[in-house]
């Protein structure tokens, strides 16, 4: 993949113009991958195929909803279309693009996000906010005004609150690395059973590179391990390798069940 950005930039290098020698650059690439059948244009021809079943879904009938506790969730299901991006009027949550810890999940959920704004600074190192002591970092807020970040999580937060009361039914998705106690899976779990009152919902638990202990039958897990060392789904260079594409479409096709499950019952 590499050598053919490579080849594209130095065929494309003298085109005028930093926006159009980067199209240029861009549509050589995925001529040249064509030409070729490699293993990105393989994979990218399958991703089109599924991505373009997801988007055909009746995504305005139901909420899929991220609690983290990182950024893969929400990125994964945004790029295979099962979950529509902000700039086609999905809302942002809370958990979608910043790292909570499951046991800060659930606090919040419980006690209504009363504290959540508590001991929450930004980092110059860093360069993001974060609240140290219990291990939440806003990797995305790089900007430091706390002002704009405290507007920005409020209505993020009262949209997850909307979202939750609606008469949508939601599929939850949380993803984890390493083990999962139980009990945890099942107080989280019984907070959104309280929070969702009586309208239909499912939790997806995904677990990479650990398991989850006995917990309620109704939560589904999903477990998987990383396709190789030092593997990152922010990498975009992995996603369209046959390693990295066959982990997603997994973790994608899982979630895609859930969902049509979880119609199919609203329907019933």
């Amino acid at each position: 993949m590499k050598l053919l950005k490579n080849v594209a930039r130095l065929v494309t290098i003298f085109v005028p113009g930093r926006e159009r020698r980067k199209r240029a650059r861009l549509k050589l690439e995925k001529i040249l991958h064509a030409l070729l059948r490699t293993e990105y244009y393989r994979c990218s021809k399958w991703w089109e195929a599924i991505a373009a079943f997801n988007a055909s879904l009746p995504r305005e009938k139901f909420h899929i909803i991220s609690l983290g506790t990182n950024c893969f969730a929400r990125m994964t299901l945004n790029l295979w279309k099962l979950k529509p991006r902000k700039a086609e009027g999905e809302l942002t949550m809370p958990f979608d693009l910043a790292v909570h810890p499951l046991s800060v999940v659930v606090d919040n959920l419980k006690n209504n996000f009363n504290s959540y704004f508590e001991y929450i600074e930004f980092s110059d190192e860093k360069g993001f906010f974060s609240n140290r002591a219990k291990g939440v970092n806003f990797v995305h807020d790089k900007e430091n005004d706390f002002h704009l970040f405290e507007e920005r999580y409020q209505r993020r937060i009262a949209d997850l609150k909307a979202a939750m009361t609606d008469d949508k039914p939601c599929l939850f998705v949380c993803h984890l690395l390493g083990d999962v106690r139980g009990e945890e899976a099942d107080e989280l779990y019984n907070v959104l059973q309280i929070s969702c009152g009586h309208k239909k919902f499912k939790l997806l638990l995904a677990v990479f590179n650990g398991s989850v202990g006995k917990c309620n039958e109704n939560i589904k897990v999903y477990t998987a391990k990383f396709p190789y060392e030092g593997y990152s789904y922010m990498d975009k260079n992995v996603k369209f390798t046959q390693a990295g594409y066959d982990f997603e479409e997994k973790f994608v096709l899982c979630c895609r069940g859930e969902l049509l499950k979880l119609l199919e019952d609203e329907n019933a």
